[in-house]
């Protein structure tokens, strides 16, 4: 495939995990959030899809108003693929299927919604707001080695903006032709990129080449069992611990995982494995910790985003290549999950943090109750805090905020008489719910 940077005309591709990953180019966003597409195997150069271009302001807005419209944006993939392409669909819609077997193939198109919806916010913060710090990566451009990068045909410009985020960030590149030199003979390969922080914090680039083929029969001399290596080819994690005898001649106990990307395996002795009690809000069972140190993948309830002020269910198992875990949605049915008892009583799972903030066992009574509860020094999530009333909304099945006591704002107004419903609706109106861009300082009014 042609480089980025060369690309004019270009058409958004979206597949979804929970239909089998169907390639479908995007027409437009219907007006009830719904996705007007059609199958990338019937798509023809010259037909009416949302054409991108270089605009970088539609994807801001289409993905802005995707992460509004969606329950679980996460099991979506996007790519941006020249019109071109198009004439040869059919044969390019088999890639999507299969996108970590396909990972050197497609990663390169692949795009990021977040990048571009933190962008969109920023652009749409009003002006009164103090400026957003301008540095939202682990490390700045100065901190690179640009200079190295070069000399292996590689800059900001071939990177492109996703892919130096990712870079400044210290996730992993898409598959790059590197160039270097042998005694004097120069030449290219395929490789993956990343930065790692030095002891002294630093970053430092680390390079993996990558192999033609994957040889999943073997590490390190220790022959892996078929069951492992189904696993690997599968979820890109053995699902269990590994012996493996290291080059001093000790044997650990390890974790194993596959990056599709370079076809290469990697392992973390269970010694350097930190023990984890808490995720996203959800203190975690013995058993839970145990297995997930183990390689396990673990079903995880109720945790907590703080970016969609919503609960969600995942099964989580550790990848070493990512150094954190995977997420996996599939066959999930969180709505009915989550949202749902079996009483068909609709109810939000309380978490043991609120925006930061350790819930005391009164407030968590309150919340379980559907009544509001007073929390202080909830975190905005820039840096300051704010203080306010909090009450379930079950219909969205969130959490609202309030600056006064919805509860008791809706008492008097339950219990005035003749003269006074216009002084109980003026009420009802101020204590409206707390806007994301207010909650700066609300603190200061409670």
């Amino acid at each position: 495939m042609d480089n980025l940077k060369d690309m004019k005309d270009e058409v958004l591709v979206v597949t979804n995990a929970s239909d089998g990953n169907k390639p479908h180019v995007v027409e437009r966003i219907e007006q009830d959030g719904s996705l007007k597409t059609q199958p990338l195997a019937k798509a023809k150069p010259d037909g009416d899809f949302l054409k991108i271009g270089r605009s970088e302001s539609i994807l801001e807005a289409f993905f802005s108003n995707f992460k509004r419209q969606f329950d679980n944006p996460s099991d979506f993939r996007f790519y941006h693929i020249p019109a071109e392409l198009l004439a040869a669909a059919k044969d390019m819609a088999d890639l999507f299927r299969k996108p970590e077997e396909n990972a050197a193939m497609i990663d390169g198109y692949r795009l990021d919604p977040e990048q571009h919806v933190r962008k969109q916010d920023l652009r749409q913060a009003p002006a009164t707001e103090e400026p957003a710090p301008q540095q939202s990566t682990k490390w700045s451009m100065e901190q690179v080695d640009w200079q190295q990068l070069a000399r292996m045909g590689i800059t900001p410009e071939s990177l492109g903006e996703i892919g130096t985020a990712r870079l400044l960030n210290g996730h992993e590149s898409a598959v790059l032709d590197i160039r270097t030199n042998f005694e004097g003979i120069s030449f290219e390969t395929p490789a993956c990129i990343r930065l790692v922080e030095s002891p002294d914090g630093k970053p430092v680039l680390n390079i993996e080449c990558c192999k033609r083929y994957p040889d999943l029969k073997e590490y390190m001399g220790t022959e892996l069992p078929q069951e492992v290596q189904d696993n690997l080819l599968k979820t890109n994690n053995a699902g269990r611990t590994i012996d493996i005898r290291q080059p001093d001649g000790t044997v650990e106990s390890c974790l194993l995982s596959f990056n599709p990307k370079t076809n290469r395996l990697h392992h973390l002795p269970m010694q350097d494995m930190k023990q984890v009690r808490e995720i996203n809000g959800v203190t975690l069972t013995e058993d839970q910790g145990l297995r997930l140190m183990n390689g396990e993948s673990v079903l995880v309830e109720g945790m907590w985003s703080e970016r969609r002020q919503k609960h969600y269910d995942a099964r989580l198992q550790y990848n070493v290549c990512k150094g954190g875990f995977d997420y996996d949605f599939r066959g999930l049915n969180r709505k009915v999950e989550q949202g749902q008892s079996q009483s068909g009583q609709r109810e939000i799972i309380i978490p043991q943090k609120l925006k930061g903030v350790e819930l005391t066992q009164e407030q968590k009574d309150a919340l379980k109750a559907g009544k509001a509860a007073y929390v202080k020094g909830m975190s905005d999530g820039g840096g300051g805090t704010f203080n306010a009333y909090v009450r379930p909304n079950y219909e969205k099945m969130k959490f609202d905020f309030f600056r006064w006591n919805p509860d008791k704002s809706q008492k008097q107004s339950q219990g005035q008489t003749g003269g006074q419903p216009k002084q109980s609706a003026q009420t009802a109106s101020q204590n409206r719910r707390i806007r994301k861009s207010e909650k700066k300082g609300v603190g200061a009014s409670l």
